[in-house]
């Protein structure tokens, strides 16, 4: 999958292609620390009421700060409309801070 190799706002994006097009995304800052972990779920999936119950398996024991949840009509990668859930492990202040550069 073709994305830019640092994603403003969410940083060097990893993902396992096998688990695409949900993920988990892990995200990392200039620095290279992990600072998300992001899923992003088709609106199609959502329509059709299917449940998502293992999005947080990647995330025990992790310690999670906050989580957004965003719409995109599509991007290179993930073409069809869907929504970022990300699982912020730094705070918001240290999202606008580190990750919009």
């Amino acid at each position: 999958m073709k994305l830019p190799d640092y994603v403003p706002g969410l940083g060097t994006l990893y993902v396992d292609p096998a688990t695409l097009p949900i993920g988990p995304f892990l995200g990392y800052s200039h620095k290279g620390k992990l600072v998300n972990i992001t899923y992003m779920v088709p609106l199609k999936d959502l329509d059709a009421h299917k449940s998502f119950d293992a999005l947080g398996e990647v995330a025990k024991g992790v310690k999670l700060d906050h989580t957004d949840i965003q719409y995109n009509p599509g991007h290179p990668g993930v073409e069809e409309p869907h929504y970022h859930v990300v699982q912020w492990l730094i705070s918001p202040a240290a999202v606008k801070a580190e990750m919009m550069k």
